[in-house]
């Protein structure tokens, strides 16, 4: 019997939904004299650890003054001295990351986690200029001149001015210089804040030509390494591994420092005293996907790149099979993993695909089975190399008020002259009616009997139900009743009877 030829029911049990909230960014940490102004109206006020940032807000930082701002999804922007932001959009919702920077001046130091929602989209804008972002760290923000400038210290960003779009990949500076060609420039620290700074001089300065840029440049970063060398040999940070695999929404880093100098570590900032630290960046649970986060350190008034981490950030979605319900042929069942993590769940009769829905939540539900026995599989949608999928043999015997109706009537009579025996042998015909898809795979055992004596039966055609036939013998002389028992494996039990008299 073909399989495709049953009802497949699915049937979600009481599910609360609840639709998920976006999600703010927040001030981590605050240095020196930072306002803002909610929405962009109302007076400047003093800006606080804790506060959430949304959409349309202003931020400005005074003269040796900073602020790191969290997103959700685990990026982090710290806006330098001497800046103002806006920021136009800043929304997460599920697994999206939507972000839009507006730098109206000054510069910021950003380390943006790969954007993997299929409507994420993280963007900064300095007046005419916009870059897109995914996965990077570095520097982005306007020179004292008003012109425009992001680099990179990894990953990958699109600068796009007036219809000219530049790609700009790592360890390099680009520029957007007024009325000239862009400046690029390749540096091994071109994503350091200083360098910004510095090289922005200039950039600003009109005599200047683009290979005497690149020369002061060039200057710039050694100068920077130099130091950087210098101060690595003196103080030093020893991290513990990370595993390349996390399933939860956050993980720890602990770093043992050299006593006195600053560790920050996504929006966190410690000062070693030589002992032990430990670390703890956190996301959104939905901001699945590969996640980095760089160890910066500080002393003598200076900072640098002092530890990388990278992992993937994932749980595996999975189902578990709670009961099945022989008699009432369903399967209930769970799923996990799917929640702010949407992905197909197949289920599966001998091979053949009985249903796919896609989640993106987590479930309790049944399922309805196929009438009789079957291998079931369920397979839950992973990344290459996870299989969390679950066989298992599930049986579906409805009881369905099974009946047997006996051919040619509840009596037959026969006469015979003596010469032609002691003993009749009849065949009983009789067709067992309601059972689902006239499966005989339904029936446990059908026995024909006459005073204890079994017969043997078998099938045959029937327009009704299921046919059998059994040949008895029924000795001349009195009434014999024959006895019908059906037996069903959803455990129904049905008699007949029938009355030959041989004569």
């Amino acid at each position: 019997m073909s399989i495709f030829r049953s009802l497949t029911v699915w049937v979600v049990l009481a599910v609360t939904f609840t639709m998920a909230a976006p999600q703010s960014a927040k001030v981590r940490s605050v240095l020196g004299d930072v306002s803002f102004k909610k929405k962009g109206n109302g007076d400047w006020a003093s800006l606080r650890v804790g506060a959430k940032v949304q959409d349309k807000d202003l931020i400005q930082t005074d003269v040796e003054s900073a602020v790191l701002i969290a997103m959700p999804e685990g990026s982090t922007i710290s806006i330098e001295e001497n800046a103002l932001v806006e920021f136009t959009q800043v929304l997460f919702i599920k697994d999206s990351q939507i972000s839009e920077v507006n730098i109206k001046k000054g510069l910021l130091r950003f380390n943006a986690q790969k954007q993997t929602g299929k409507k994420s989209q993280f963007k900064f804008k300095t007046g005419t200029m916009t870059a897109s972002i995914r996965g990077t760290d570095g520097t982005i923000g306007v020179t004292n001149g008003g012109q425009s400038f992001g680099s990179l210290n990894s990953g990958e960003m699109v600068m796009e001015q007036d219809g000219q779009e530049v790609a700009v990949h790592a360890q390099q500076f680009v520029a957007f210089r007024k009325g000239k060609p862009p400046v690029v420039v390749e540096a091994k620290n071109a994503g350091d804040p200083d360098f910004a700074k510095k090289i922005s001089e200039a950039v600003d300065d009109t005599t200047k030509s683009v290979e005497d840029i690149q020369k002061q440049a060039k200057e710039i970063d050694e100068t920077i390494e130099k130091r950087n060398e210098d101060l690595r040999s003196k103080y030093e940070c020893r991290f513990e591994p990370v595993p390349t695999l996390v399933n939860a929404d956050s993980i720890e880093i602990f770093a043992t420092c050299t006593e006195g100098m600053q560790v920050a570590i996504g929006p966190e900032r410690n000062i070693s005293d030589g002992k032990p630290m430990r670390f703890v960046p956190r996301w959104s649970r939905a901001a699945l996907g590969p996640k980095k986060f760089e160890a910066i350190c500080t002393a003598e008034h200076n900072s640098f790149v002092c530890g990388n981490f990278s992992f993937v950030y994932r749980f595996d979605r999975g189902v578990k099979i709670i009961k099945s319900d022989v008699t009432k042929c369903e399967v209930l069942y769970t799923t996990s993993g799917f929640r702010d993590n949407e992905g197909k769940l197949s289920i599966f009769a001998h091979d053949s695909l009985l249903k796919e829905v896609t989640l993106d939540r987590d479930y309790a539900a049944t399922f309805k089975l196929l009438p009789g026995t079957f291998k079931y599989k369920f397979v839950p949608e992973n990344v290459e190399g996870v299989d969390a999928s679950i066989e298992r043999e599930f049986s579906c015997f409805p009881k369905t008020g099974v009946k047997v109706k006996v051919r040619g009537g509840a009596k037959e009579v026969f006469k015979k002259k003596v010469s032609q025996g002691a003993s009749l042998y009849p065949e009983l015909l009789f067709d067992v009616e309601h059972i689902v898809g006239n499966d005989p795979a339904q029936i446990k055992s059908v026995e024909v009997s006459v005073g204890g004596k079994a017969f043997e039966t078998k099938f045959v055609p029937s327009e009704t139900g299921i046919g059998y036939s059994a040949t008895v013998q029924i000795p001349r002389g009195k009434m014999t009743t024959v006895k019908i028992k059906v037996s069903m494996l959803s455990g129904e039990t049905v008699l007949a009877t029938k009355v030959y008299e041989f004569r």
